[in-house]
């Protein structure tokens, strides 16, 4: 049974399971270039209609489909599709569909959370789990909790009323954090909150405003609003912290003529004054201490929803974007209220195709699911859209071709002598994280090695953190995790005798958000990792995403080529192929090739 997953709205991407798996997806924004970017349907008109943070044409939607339909086809038993429950975009898919010749036996609608957790549990090794889902917004909740069993299917148990997304992006607005395009502040605030110290004192109030936080509905707007445009901050709780007094202003919200109610206070200037909290930015103590504060105070209650629950399942899934959240993955792991966890690459609403695929081709398939026997692999994503270019581009840039055994000691040798190399390999990693395939590596024992790598290339806030990938089996002498981390999905430390020696990778706080990768997962990323070792005495790289400044992860050869003209990038390795920048053959003058 082949079934077609189909995610709209921001982090738009498509997915296709074969058999109960997942076998391929694709994310919108590695094809157009543009962060966290959103394809809909809700008109058939072409044209551009506003929509959040961007514009959106259904043209443009064609486009993608047009390519998805090349790519695997266009006959499917069935076609899934999460939406957040907009009915006439779900019929107007339809009509899309049929007019580009993509022929199903039926199509479905699946509800937001749930196909979250079918994601979750269906690339597990389970037959029976709880299942944690808690994001932004969903339609069919914020905090959810499903019991999944292999005959039983998905099934809902709870809905919470705690909106634990919006409250830790709102975190960032108040701490002074410059969002992302699409308005979360998120990534970065938890990188911040390493260098706060979380207050006992502000933890009741704290917890109170995880627990109460609503989001206000942002100032109207005429056409989008990136960055978080418009957002408007709810200080509830926060504003009674008397340390924090002289921050807050009280403002009357113009709310607009969206609603109603919102008319008639506009109309009768009755709209209520309302605290605000504003510290006085990232650099700014109190700002990192209430972030830690609140990381905390989060963690404590994701904690708390969990253990209402503990006696479901000894096996946890976490799914949905604060799955994202390592600081709290961590203490879910070492809190032992469940014996096993499984995390994913893409728990966000990335992954929402795979999962809206994989919850209609189990319920409509006839096995019982009884967990997947393989480790679940990131390595999902399409070969680079430009792979037909590689012969040209071979003429534009100065390059060698390696043989195959030896890439792994050459690129160690150049890493070791502290070059910065991006790698570009097969398909890619689906997710918001590089795990090998689209990532620039790194030494990690250099101590400049986080400016030089800033400065040259990532040019990003001086708070956030670089990660550190490992050799699994040796990863425990260098961190503290306590199981394997292929995903990059909890942060653990840098243990205490490592840390100056491993100082790029080491956040202000001691943790890292480690990456573990055995060889039969990533033989080629496993096999550098050990001939830097011969080298360093440690299988330990610096690993970052390979993107330029402000777009999302790569897959094209020419952006990743181009980044040696445009950065202080030294090379680019392509499969066998390492390229340097034009003019400077002489970079790829070293012997043992």
């Amino acid at each position: 049974m082949d079934v077609l997953g189909i995610s709209l709205g921001h982090d738009t991407n498509f997915a296709l399971v074969s058999d109960g798996r997942l076998v391929a997806s694709v994310e919108a924004e590695r094809f157009f270039r543009r962060k966290r970017y959103k394809l809909h349907c809700q008109t058939l008109e072409p044209g551009r209609q506003p929509s959040g943070f961007q514009y959106v044409d259904v043209t443009e939607l064609e486009a993608f489909l047009e390519a998805v339909g090349e790519a695997w086809g266009r006959r499917f038993d069935h076609i899934a599709v999460q939406n957040q429950g907009r009915t006439a975009e779900f019929e107007n898919l339809a009509v899309l569909l049929d007019r580009l010749g993509f022929r199903y036996g039926a199509i479905h609608a699946v509800d937001h959370h749930l196909a979250h957790a079918a994601l979750g549990f269906y690339t597990s090794p389970y037959r029976d789990a709880l299942v944690f889902s808690y994001d932004g917004f969903g339609n069919d909740g914020n905090t959810v909790m499903f019991h999944a069993t292999g005959d039983g299917g998905v099934r809902y148990l709870h809905r919470g009323d705690i909106r634990f997304g919006q409250s830790y992006n709102n975190l960032g607005y108040i701490a002074g954090v410059q969002p992302e395009v699409c308005g979360t502040s998120a990534g970065k605030t938890m990188g911040l909150a390493a260098y706060g110290t979380a207050r006992g004192d502000w933890m009741a109030c704290a917890r109170r405003y995880v627990r109460e936080y609503r989001k206000i509905l942002p100032a109207a707007a005429n056409g989008i609003r990136p960055f978080g445009a418009g957002h408007r901050i709810n200080a509830v709780a926060l504003a009674e912290i008397a340390d924090l007094g002289r921050y807050v202003t009280y403002e009357r919200d113009e709310p607009g003529p969206a609603t109603l109610g919102g008319r008639l206070r506009q109309a009768l200037r009755a709209a209520p004054l309302r605290p605000v909290l504003r510290l006085p930015g990232v650099d700014d103590r109190d700002a990192q201490d209430l972030t830690a504060t609140v990381q905390a105070a989060w963690t404590a209650e994701a904690l708390a929803c969990l253990e209402g629950f503990a006696q479901v399942s000894r096996n946890l899934c976490v799914v949905g974007g604060c799955a994202l959240n390592g600081v709290t993955n961590h203490a879910i792991e070492t809190s032992g209220l469940f014996e096993r966890i499984h995390f994913i690459p893409n728990p966000t609403d990335c992954g929402l195709a795979g999962g809206a695929a994989l919850q209609v081709a189990h319920r409509e398939g006839s096995a019982a699911f009884g967990g997947c026997d393989a480790f679940f692999s990131p390595y999902l994503g399409m070969e680079p859209f430009d792979s037909d270019r590689l012969p040209e581009l071979r003429r534009a840039y100065p390059h060698r071709k390696l043989e195959p055994p030896l890439v792994p000691g050459v690129l160690a040798r150049l890493l070791w002598e502290n070059r910065l190399i991006g790698v570009i390999r097969g398909r890619y990693e689906v997710g918001p994280r590089a795990l090998g395939n689209r990532s620039i590596l790194c030494n990690p024992f250099d101590p400049d090695m986080r400016d030089v790598l800033n400065a040259k290339v990532k040019h990003r806030e001086w708070y956030r953190p670089f990660a550190p990938v490992a050799t699994a089996e040796d990863a425990g002498r260098f961190f503290t995790n306590v199981a394997d981390i292929p995903y990059m999905s909890v942060i653990c430390h840098t243990r205490p005798e490592w840390r100056e020696r491993l100082p790029s990778v080491t956040h202000v706080d001691g943790s890292a958000r480690l990456q573990t990768v055995r060889r039969d997962q990533n033989p080629f990323l496993h096999d550098i990792l050990k001939a830097f070792e011969s080298l360093s005495g440690a299988p330990v790289l610096l690993n970052t995403s390979f993107n330029p400044r402000g777009e999302p992860i790569l897959n094209y050869l020419a952006v990743g080529l181009e980044m040696l003209e445009s950065t202080d990038l030294d090379f680019v390795l392509i499969d066998e192929t390492l390229f340097c920048r034009t003019g400077r053959p002489d970079l790829l003058s070293f012997g043992g090739a």
